[in-house]
């Protein structure tokens, strides 16, 4: 009886385990993305000739093992290193309390998730959707990913071209050009980012 017990439950103890392995690897197989290490600004022209940098300091994202890639981008973390112009901008440009997230998500190539998952270097462009201030607008990225296989560098080689009409925005801009007593603000900004997903 014993040994036919045993004969029963050790199969049954070594499918659990392979089951459990597989689902483990499965997990693991999923790249988050780790804000300490990302970065994305965007670049403001006021009066014609005056430019400054501006950034997003909340990052979050994953990647899927199949490819699913998700980026949001909470817009309550604005920095300008100006208090009031960040207040500013929450309020009449991204209007935070309705629109506090912005989200690019896409599908990646099989040739691209392959070189993240075996390591490598590759320069592509990813076509996404933009969904950002309750519009979704196809977007272009033209990057560079550097991948070990397990960590993932995602970087814009050239800025991504953001217009403000696209996304319902021009009226939020004319509203901070007048709270800031400026001539004009630019309503095309160029978004760069440098992306680490673990």
């Amino acid at each position: 009886m014993i040994n036919h017990y045993l004969k029963l439950s050790v199969p049954r103890t070594l499918l659990a385990i392979t089951l459990g392995s597989l689902l483990s690897l499965t997990a693991q197989a999923d790249w988050q993305l780790d804000n300490t290490q990302s970065s994305l600004n965007f670049i403001s022209v006021k009066n014609i000739n005056a430019a400054e940098v501006f950034h997003i300091t909340q990052l979050q994202g994953s990647l899927s093992d199949s490819g699913a890639l998700e980026i949001k981008l909470d817009l309550d973390s604005i920095k300008t290193q100006i208090d009031i112009r960040d207040e500013r901008l929450r309020e009449h440009l991204f209007d935070t309390a309705k629109f506090k997230m912005a989200t690019l998500s896409t599908q990646l190539s099989a040739e691209t998730l392959s070189v993240i998952k075996q390591g490598g270097v590759l320069n592509t462009s990813i076509e996404g959707m933009l969904d950002f201030h309750g519009l979704q607008q196809p977007i272009m990225a033209d990057v560079t990913l550097l991948s070990d296989g397990t960590t993932v560098l995602a970087s814009t080689t050239q800025p991504i071209i953001i217009k403000a009409a696209d996304f319902g925005l021009g009226g939020g801009i004319e509203k901070l050009r007048e709270l800031a007593g400026l001539s004009n603000i630019g309503h095309s900004v160029p978004v760069s980012f440098n992306l680490v997903l673990k």
